[in-house]
């Protein structure tokens, strides 16, 4: 299905290099769609091709995705701060001043970023398998760990070993290709912009105090077999949300937008038509 939506290429220059971004469709709302660690924008092609049918959708790589990374000074630390700072830029630059954001994994790490500094801005968040917790020391190990793997072996040797452990094993199964159109696509992101990633995300602070305030609502999608993302994370954080501001899918791994993309399609599309309805 990925494969036969065909969706027009634009370019951002960020400062150093440009970055490719899809803007599809048209309507009063606009959804900015971030992608996620070892991902390009392409993963959200399914999303689009069932949003844009009512509403603007944005769809950006990070810098350093098939483009050159964020050049940072060697006593600089890589924060999450500064793709939110990119991406700001890029909204600004189409003119548009409120959007809601949709963030996979990482991408809902910088969604929180986002929510956080530019009140103003965000009408909204969806984490998709994604949370607001901070790395616990187990976790900033084992990022030190993706780092030294990348570090040494390459990005290609990286999503080949990784990737495949993103899926639940129901889909695994039965959809070899699409987990390898999810490899090829991550095959372009430079070596130091995986490795800036990394950082960024073992950075991060926790957010959690996102999922208590009235200001921005958010929403959460998790699934019952993501290994990246536990459930039992999830479903706590999922307790701090009104009821019908969480879903959670059975048997889906870490990439429910391609496992379970017409639950994840709807969730979304009733997430913002509800968000229409409480502010009338």
């Amino acid at each position: 299905m990925q494969n036969l939506i065909k969706l027009t290429t634009q370019h951002y220059n960020y400062g150093i290099d440009q970055l490719a971004y899809f803007y599809e469709g048209k309507g009063d709302q606009t959804i900015l769609l971030i992608h996620g660690f070892g991902e390009d924008h392409g993963i959200w092609k399914n999303q689009i091709k069932f949003l844009s049918s009512h509403y603007r959708v944005i769809a950006p790589n990070l810098p350093g995705v098939h483009c050159k990374p964020l050049a940072l000074h060697h006593s600089q630390a890589p924060d999450i701060r500064m793709y939110v700072e990119v991406l700001h830029d890029l909204m600004h630059h189409l003119n548009i001043d409120q959007y809601f954001i949709v963030g996979h994994s990482m991408g809902g790490y910088i969604g929180l970023s986002f929510a956080d500094y530019y009140v103003n801005h965000v009408q909204g968040l969806l984490l998709l398998h994604s949370t607001t917790y901070e790395d616990n020391e187990a976790k900033k190990t084992s990022r030190m760990k993706v780092a030294e793997f990348i570090q040494e072996w390459g990005v290609s040797k990286y999503l080949e070993t990784a990737t495949p452990n993103l899926f639940g094993d129901a889909y695994k199964k039965v959809n070899p290709a699409a987990i390898q159109n999810t490899i090829d696509s991550g095959l372009g992101i430079s070596q130091e912009a995986m490795i800036q990633f990394v950082f960024a995300m073992r950075n991060r602070k926790a957010m959690t105090h996102l999922l208590q305030q009235h200001a921005i609502p958010v929403w959460m999608i998790a699934g019952e077999a993501d290994l990246a993302v536990t459930i039992q994370d999830s479903l706590e954080q999922i307790k701090l949300l009104p009821s019908s501001n969480s879903l959670v899918l059975e048997a889906v791994g870490h990439m429910g937008m391609l496992e379970a993309t017409d639950l994840v399609n709807q969730f979304i599309q009733k997430m913002l038509v509800g968000n229409n309805e409480a502010l009338k």
